[in-house]
């Protein structure tokens, strides 16, 4: 067991400059913020379920008999009203329990350290968290069947070691959710979550460097501009993948995902689904009690609820 005791002391004297670095390695957390979220709070069982309506047809007749979803005629005179009944998809997901390793230090360094040690430790668990959920998030939305490949490549063995990224790929893949009906957050925006690799490529294409000249400066983090309706997203938890395949085995390939509003949801069990739990000494196993210990706990899941409305832009890395 990896107790913390007077021996490792000397690394925790120098807990403040970690501290002060912490914030230089974490990563931009961004997957889990545009999840549809479960407004549910207390709920019985461990399944939930989302429902996603379906959009009324397009179809025009004299009255509302057969499959007519809207009449029209020359004098006027209203159809006798015949309400629909509105259909839907139901989404389910079965719960997911995480639990972090945590730390467990000896009551002596208590009185030899100036660090405060139980705070610089919760900082470290609230991140590992934290990047917990962002990967969880990841990895199930970035398996959407949606997918556009750089260069305008049919299908992932078909990338070429130079099929970088391009202005162009996002406005072809933007395309896709706009033709599929996605609706935009804010009410303009697509979300896109990339790479830094991804904002290198950008920043080398001429149309990308010509179109931010005149952005703002952003408050959201992770953002780098917004451009033909999306909202660029740099993280370093962005998905990539091996060739799989490719025709040039190309080594990494990132996959950029550009999102809708909708795609997918966060759901969460519980008000208090996420806990840090602190053990003080004399618990199990501590019969001196001598020892004190700190973890956290989750309760959470993620699934897609709209394939059509999320898009995985698959592109080469540069050696």
């Amino acid at each position: 067991m990896a107790v913390i005791t007077l021996g490792s002391l000397t690394d925790f004297e120098r807990t403040k400059y970690f501290t002060e670095g912490l914030p230089f390695a974490k990563p931009a957390l961004i997957h889990e913020q545009y999840g549809q979220k479960d407004r549910v709070e207390a709920r019985q069982g461990k399944v939930a379920q989302w429902f996603r309506m379906t959009k009324l047809a397009l179809t025009s007749g004299s009255d509302f008999s057969g499959s007519a979803t809207y009449v029209t005629n020359a004098t006027g005179a209203a159809p006798t009203f015949t309400p629909a009944t509105p259909a839907d998809t139901t989404v389910t997901a079965t719960m997911a329990a995480y639990f972090g390793k945590g730390f467990e230090w000896n009551e002596a360094i208590d009185y030899a350290s100036l660090a405060d040690l139980p705070k610089e430790l919760r900082s470290v668990l609230f991140q590992q968290a934290a990047e917990v959920v962002d990967t969880v998030v990841r990895n199930v939305i970035v398996a959407g069947t949606t997918v556009t490949f750089a260069n305008g490549r049919a299908s992932r063995p078909l990338l070429q070691p130079t099929d970088y990224v391009d202005m162009n790929d996002f406005i072809d893949a933007a395309t896709t959710l706009r033709a599929n009906d996605a609706p935009k957050y804010d009410g303009d925006m697509y979300a896109v979550i990339h790479s830094p690799y991804v904002t290198a490529e950008l920043m080398k294409d001429t149309a990308f460097q010509s179109a931010i000249q005149v952005q703002k400066q952003y408050n959201w983090t992770g953002v780098i501009a917004e451009l033909f309706g999306m909202r660029f997203h740099e993280t370093s938890r962005a998905s990539t993948t091996t060739s799989g395949g490719s025709a040039s085995q190309v080594a990494t390939l990132d996959q950029t995902l550009i999102i809708g509003k909708g795609a997918y949801g966060v759901t969460k069990w519980m008000m208090n689904d996420f806990d840090v739990i602190y053990t003080g000494p004399g618990g199990w196993g501590d019969e001196y009690k001598t020892r004190h210990a700190l973890t956290w706990k989750h309760y959470m899941t993620a699934v897609i609820l709209n394939q059509s409305f999320i898009n995985r832009l698959e592109s080469s890395r540069r050696a």
